[in-house]
């Protein structure tokens, strides 16, 4: 009986030549194969195709070609690239839209990544023998094919929406392999160090507002900037962004924060605001540290348009949503060293629903 060849990855033509040497060099016999994402074009994805009975040695390779295994290596440089994982969905078609505008205004490559449970990944051990059992192979071919079909009707759409010349120009690459969508996500940004993941935000529906447990632990542990793309956000370009509310305590961190802010936003024309909600019995003292504060960053960042505000309240979330019920905010802005907020942000508390402005989108980062 002849044997099988199994795709294990797509990938844009670059990365799979180098991926082929790889499995090559050690022993394994590898084909690479078109992908025509959209009818009529020609294109630079590639499947990566072996032999079933490479798979166990050649998954183990891939992985620690895409960084899902550790590499004792120091941290490559920032690359002009923005990453969107996608899982079909509207909100994700809508985060995919945005992050090819971003990619468009910064002239970076974009990256466009699906991951697709696979039963072969924890049916066959990794090892010198295993049970030879067809099912979770052909299992895996239907699920394969369910992937790229809808990884083709997805990336059609996305191409038609912004029409031929345009897609043309941008180009973006492709990523489709089986594996955990996180585990691959974070890799990828540790290992090639995008310089933005743009991610909808996908939740249980019974809870408006809420976070996915993907896009939290995306949110939480990416090294690189992550967008938070929410499904009832007004569709806008980044040309359209012009303020964004950075919410500040007076944390000893909030300065590099806001320096590391400052440039994440300095190729965007968009205007910085800074906001700290206070006690009425500690209004004077607030407003010294707001104007010691204000009076920093104006000799920091003289050509960056920015403001720093007061706001008097109670509880800090319900006054940041009255706030931004009466302004125009395109986005919020935290650090993850402000876990507590983030998770109260987006997630249910015990007690009631908590709905926080589900249409604006959320930038955290590492500061």
């Amino acid at each position: 009986m002849n044997e099988k060849l199994v795709t294990i990855v797509v990938l844009p033509y670059a990365k799979a030549h180098i991926l082929k040497m790889r499995l090559e060099a050690i022993k394994i016999e590898c084909e690479l194969e078109d992908y025509h994402l959209i009818e009529g074009s020609t294109t630079s994805t590639v499947r990566v195709k072996i032999f079933e009975k490479d798979i166990a040695l050649a998954m183990n390779e891939l992985d620690l070609f895409l960084g899902l295994r550790p590499k004792a290596t120091e941290p490559k440089p920032e690359k002009r690239q923005i990453l969107v994982p996608i899982d079909f969905s509207e909100v994700s078609n809508k985060a995919a839209r945005l992050a090819f505008n971003i990619a468009s205004h910064l002239n970076a490559e974009l990256v466009i990544m699906h991951s697709y449970l696979s039963p072969v990944n924890y049916a066959i051990p990794i090892g010198d023998f295993y049970p030879v059992d067809p099912t979770p192979l052909i299992q895996t071919k239907e699920v394969e094919q369910t992937a790229n079909t809808n990884f083709k009707i997805f990336v059609s759409k996305l191409a038609q929406h912004f029409g031929k010349q345009e897609w043309d120009t941008m180009n973006p690459a492709y990523i489709i392999k089986p594996g955990y969508a996180n585990d691959d996500i974070l890799a990828y940004a540790k290992e090639h160090q995008p310089r933005l993941i743009v991610i909808g935000r996908g939740g249980d529906k019974s809870w408006p507002g809420t976070v996915g447990s993907i896009t939290a632990d995306v949110m939480f542990n990416a090294p690189v900037p992550v967008l938070v793309v929410p499904e009832e956000m007004e569709e806008k370009k980044v040309s359209d962004f012009k303020e964004i509310l950075y919410a500040t305590n007076f944390d000893a961190k909030d300065f590099a924060a806001l320096d590391k802010l400052m440039g994440i936003l300095r190729p965007f024309n968009i205007k910085l605001s800074c906001a700290h909600v206070g006690q009425p019995d500690e209004y004077g003292w607030d407003l010294a540290r707001l104007e010691g504060m204000k009076d920093i960053l104006h000799k920091k960042y003289q050509e960056k348009e920015f403001e720093c505000k007061l706001i008097m309240g109670g509880d800090v979330l319900q006054t940041l949503e009255s706030y931004l019920e009466n302004e125009d905010i395109d986005a919020i802005a935290l650090t993850t060293h402000k876990r507590s907020m983030i998770s109260r942000l987006f997630n249910p508390s015990l007690a009631r629903k908590m709905v926080f402005h589900t249409h604006i989108p959320l930038l955290v980062f590492h500061a």
